[in-house]
């Protein structure tokens, strides 16, 4: 009789190990024939599933993006508590976002010059900057957010923070550094007030 694949669970078995190739071997360690080996797969069946490597590139964002869509529709609770949660679901404060952040930005780095991957890049980047104009409306809905404040300016400025925290996380890494960036992003929550 034959196996029956769970294609979810094999799908997410390649996104996994195609952002560990990436987080440890960079652009060019990301081939079809690396990917298989790590996902102990064969070559073959993975080059049907990805017959180039834009559509691997591609597939490898789109994982990081459901990811962390997960992981934020987990958060639970209101207001300040609940946004600050969800700003640290954006930060590599473990090993799973740390291998995803460092693929992400392998992969941005690429985009800036690949016509398929560019417009990818774009639309996560714009559903970020969208989910920090959410967040702000969280506090706002729960009196958190002080009066007048101009609410694009706002979404953008904690989307670049998040971005530059993030960032500083790749370099340093630590216990320190994790409870250093979160107090940065709760410092920057309790100033909106």
């Amino acid at each position: 009789m034959p196996r029956l694949i769970d294609h979810e669970e094999r799908d997410r078995e390649i996104a996994e190990a195609a952002l560990r190739v990436l987080a440890r071997d960079g652009l060019a360690g990301l081939s079809v024939r690396n990917v298989a080996a790590e996902a102990g797969i064969a070559t073959a069946s993975l080059r049907r599933a990805f017959p180039e490597q834009d559509a691997l590139r591609r597939f490898c964002l789109e994982h990081i993006r459901q990811n962390a869509t997960r992981r934020i529709e987990r958060v639970r609770g209101e207001g300040r508590t609940a946004v600050l949660a969800v700003l640290e679901e954006l930060l590599p404060l473990d090993e799973e976002r740390r291998v995803e952040l460092t693929a992400h930005l392998q992969l941005g780095a690429l985009a800036l010059s690949s016509g398929q991957l560019r417009p990818v890049l774009l639309e996560f980047n714009s559903a970020i900057r969208e989910l920090c104009a959410g967040l702000l409306a969280e506090l706002d809905r729960t009196g958190e957010l002080r009066a007048g404040r101009d609410a694009s300016v706002e979404a953008d400025r904690l989307h670049a923070l998040v971005d530059g925290v993030a960032l500083h996380l790749l370099w340093e890494d630590g216990p320190e550094e994790r409870r250093r960036a979160v107090g940065v992003l709760a410092a920057h929550l309790d100033a909106l007030r």
